[in-house]
């Protein structure tokens, strides 16, 4: 039988593994020696490092920018106590799953047995893979030349290769994280999909201060012309009460409701505050938005060279143009700023005012949490991890530290959510979450080495929002909303039912999931090196991108050889993956299915037990067991 002859078996087998239920944890089988020469079962023990909201200090904030974070801080002796947080096969997967892009076959042999601690800070110290300057060499010789799909696309292409191959994976997760935070999106068609250099040097702005702090966030983003453009106040004018106009709330709006405090008022805990009555309490009404729209009024593009191509002028920060900043009283959430103070200041004392709330810490982290290890964290996590946020600083389990000691520092807040007791601890019922389709895709391709990252030859990458591929892509969320919000729940499900949120299932449905899996299967089964090459050098050269035949057809080639050692045996192939792929979490039942179903696959005359390898990485990763990061 050949490759292509095995279609309906896989049609076939992949309907049966959607049958599969979910299950508990793994079922105690031993993952492959090729893999993990010492898999035992996964260590549930806590080794978070200390209690780090009782042994962190507050300390004064600087609004200033405060660079990368001092790794070691006042360690200068090093290590005092002993790392194991990577003490199995299983627990270094789990965790480089939650902080990565995906953890590698390599990576769960390497890492076994080291400190965790040491990972996370030479993660911290590794310089930043950009976008921007990918977007720039793509950029046409002529800047009136008509539009350009390949220069366009770089955005996204450079994303690709980032998060599969850029070392600083750390940075790169992190950025993304904030990205489904402080969200801008280059969907709409118009002038951030044009320029893409406005986007890219946003994605920049959010990979170059993942690390950092995030009081400069707030005030990079601000004078960011891709924000300015998004929530469209770049140009926004003072009030004129003669005419009417009123200045565009559409920022100050945003700023308050999505990326800093919420809509109602929080614990130190991330729990909703009630009134003695049992009712929320609202943060602010309109007047408050009214009053903060004041503040971002005259910026707009850089003028300073008049010639500059708009290009890079949107690639630098927004200028203020006095004449039309208001210089009105401006009144917010129970501050003012005195009539007559000009833009910069205004901006300054908003941004701090918002900063130092007291619900900026608990919204922030919460939905950093989500994005990266659990959709309902407990209260007593996410206060654990306001802590680090709030004093800038974290012992790692090796007892070092992070963070620079001032509130909003990300590398403290960053290592209190991967290392805290609750990340490392697996919660059956209700920890864990659905995995985003973009991070199962660059799973994928981690997991399996692919060769060859040259994604502009793919076309299916240069868009993956429709439900008929990932219904996801980075940077493309339909609003600033993000793709899913942190506290959907979804319609009749069981989760719903039991009062936990699941934001990453408001983009799944009837056409999404059989979408990914086709999606998928065309990676997985290397259907771009079987590709009609006239079909591509075609498709290609309408939209003007340099051919080259070989790269073509190697692009993401994925390497199965491990697999096709063991693949004669399906116990060992499964086990194998699920080490790899769900860090020892599949269920027994789901396990059982699927090596009943690759026992049905025999070896090809062909390709061997190639077609077996495809199924079984098919299989588990559109299986429940996979679906839900546990």
């Amino acid at each position: 039988m050949t490759l292509n002859g095995m279609n309906k078996h896989y049609v076939f087998a992949l309907f049966f593994s959607f049958l599969v239920g979910c299950g508990g944890n793994g079922g105690g089988e031993q993952a492959n020696s090729n893999l993990a020469n010492n898999n035992n079962t996964a260590d549930q023990s806590s080794h978070s490092g200390q209690d780090n909201a009782n042994n962190n200090s507050q300390t004064d904030n600087s609004d200033s920018d405060q660079g990368e974070p001092d790794a070691d801080n006042d360690d200068s002796d090093g290590p005092t106590q002993v790392d194991d947080t990577f003490s199995s096969p299983e627990r270094v997967s789990r965790f480089v799953q939650q902080a990565t892009f995906g953890v590698t076959p390599q990576q769960i042999v390497n890492l076994h047995g080291t400190s965790a601690s040491e990972w996370f800070k030479n993660q911290l110290a590794l310089p930043a893979s950009l976008v921007l300057p990918a977007v720039v060499a793509a950029a046409p010789n002529d800047p009136d030349d008509e539009f350009n799909l390949f220069h366009i696309e770089q955005t996204s292409l450079a994303f690709w290769r980032n998060s599969i191959a850029g070392e600083d994976q750390l940075r790169q997760r992190m950025a993304f994280a904030l990205s489904e935070l402080l969200v801008v999106s280059n969907a709409g068609g118009e002038v951030l999909t044009d320029i893409p250099e406005a986007v890219a040097a946003y994605q920049d702005l959010l990979i170059t201060n993942a690390f950092g702090n995030y009081r400069t966030l707030l005030e990079l983003i601000t004078y960011s012309p891709a924000m300015g453009h998004y929530l469209t106040y770049m140009g926004n004018e003072k009030g004129n009460e003669q005419t009417g106009r009123m200045p565009d709330e559409n920022y100050a709006r945003e700023l308050l409701q999505l990326f800093t405090l919420g809509v109602v008022a929080l614990n130190h805990d991330g729990t909703v505050v009630q009134n003695t009555e049992g009712d929320i309490v609202e943060l602010y009404d309109n007047s408050d938005i009214t009053g903060l729209a004041r503040v971002f009024t005259g910026l707009n593009l850089n003028e300073d060279d008049p010639e500059e191509l708009i290009n890079t002028r949107f690639t630098m920060p927004m200028q203020i143009f006095p004449e039309s900043h208001s210089e009105k009283e401006k009144t917010f959430l129970g501050n003012t700023i005195a009539p007559g103070t000009d833009a910069q200041a205004s901006i300054t004392q908003a941004l701090d005012h918002i900063f130092n709330h007291a619900n900026l810490a608990p919204f922030v982290t919460k939905q950093l949490i989500q994005r990266l290890v659990t959709s309902n964290p407990s209260a007593d996590y996410v206060s654990r991890t306001v802590a680090a946020f709030e004093t800038g600083r974290y012992t790692l389990p090796d007892g070092t530290s992070v963070g620079q000691q001032q509130r909003g520092d990300l590398a403290a807040t960053l290592a209190a959510i991967l290392f805290d007791q609750e990340a490392r601890q697996l919660a059956p019922t209700t920890g864990g979450k659905v995995r985003e389709p973009i991070l199962r895709f660059t799973h994928w391709a981690r997991a399996f080495n692919v060769e060859n990252i040259e994604p502009k030859y793919i076309s299916q990458l240069w868009e993956t929002g429709a439900s008929a591929a990932l219904g996801q892509h980075p940077y493309r969320s339909p609003s600033v909303f993000n793709y899913f919000r942190p506290g959907y729940k979804a319609p009749g499900t069981a989760s719903a039912q039991l009062g936990l949120v699941a934001p990453e299932l408001q983009i799944m449905n009837a056409s999404s999931i059989p979408g990914y899996i086709n999606f998928m299967t065309y990676f997985v089964m290397g259907q771009q090196q079987e590709a009609d090459i006239d079909e591509l050098k075609e498709e290609f050269d309408e939209i003007g991108v340099d051919f080259d035949f070989q790269k073509a057809l190697q692009s993401f080639k994925p390497n199965y050889q491990a697999l096709l050692d063991i693949a004669q045996t399906p116990d060992k192939l499964v086990d194998y993956l699920d080490l790899l792929l769900c860090a020892n979490q599949m269920s027994t039942q789901t396990k059982a299915n699927i090596r009943a179903a690759l026992s049905q696959i025999p070896s090809d005359e062909e390709d061997g037990y190639l077609p077996r390898v495809h199924l079984a990485i098919l299989m588990v990763m559109s299986s429940p067991d996979y679906l839900v990061q546990k």
